[in-house]
């Protein structure tokens, strides 16, 4: 039997479902990253729970997604370019 093909709408669409995906794991990037700002300018540290109290206390549960419009962005170009386009360039025999 002859393989399944998506269309090119169809891999344009799971790239970008893949690449917003792929942020799943914001609120502990945002945990790391305000973990690291506070080692390099100095300051006590802090374990992952006591990080976590900080920022919600800051800024509120929202405040573990700060960043993710951008992150999303990046995600679904990162995932279309590498994935998608190497896909659909196959399916012409390109690469």
């Amino acid at each position: 039997p002859e393989k399944a093909k998506l269309s090119i709408l169809e891999e344009a669409v799971s790239g970008i479902i893949g690449g917003a995906l792929s942020t799943w794991n914001q609120p502990f990037e945002v945990l790391r990253i305000e973990a690291q700002v506070a080692a390099t300018r100095g300051l006590p540290s802090k374990n992952i729970f006591q990080t976590y109290r900080h920022i919600v206390a800051e800024s509120g549960h929202l405040g573990l997604f700060q960043g993710i419009a951008p992150r999303i962005g990046m995600g679904i170009g990162q995932t279309l370019f590498l994935v998608t386009v190497p896909n659909i360039l196959k399916q012409y025999n390109i690469i």
